[in-house]
């Protein structure tokens, strides 16, 4: 059985308690175990909260469509937006062996989405960013 779930968000940073609201409903819903529903949300706060940061130059409002999947024991997370080009999987592994002082600005949101997910592809189609995660879950 493969369950859906879709939400259209605006690039304010205010959308992302609906979003973990969504998301975490949606997971309870499906049985998804508390550590995936988590690493779920952390990872799509992560890359939503980029985007809406820096994705646009202009200050006009955008959005941003999030769809998940359940199939199997898998949960397919969608992101795409029309923000400006960016493929976060070109992002270098930070070095964090590193002192802090030492190290360059940005990475880690995304060092820390590679860790918590199981995989991730990007591709560029229509003008639009879509960036794919999975995550293999189990139930509670």
């Amino acid at each position: 059985m493969e369950s859906r779930l879709f939400l259209v968000l605006r690039n304010n940073l205010s959308e992302l308690k609906r979003m973990s609201d969504a998301v975490s409903a949606w997971c309870r819903g499906n049985n998804i175990s508390s550590a995936a529903e988590f690493h779920v949300n952390l990872a799509l706060d992560e890359i939503i909260s980029n985007v809406i940061r820096y994705g646009w130059k202009d200050l006009g409002e955008h959005q941003l469509n999030v769809r998940l999947s359940l199939l199997n024991d898998e949960v397919t997370v969608e992101v795409e937006d029309d923000a400006t080009p960016f493929n976060p999987l070109e992002v270098p592994v930070p070095d964090l062996n590193r002192p802090l002082e030492e190290r360059t600005v940005g990475g880690l949101g995304i060092h820390l989405v590679r860790q918590v997910m199981d995989g991730l592809e990007y591709q560029r189609l229509d003008g639009k960013n879509l960036l794919v995660m999975k995550k293999k879950i189990s139930y509670s």
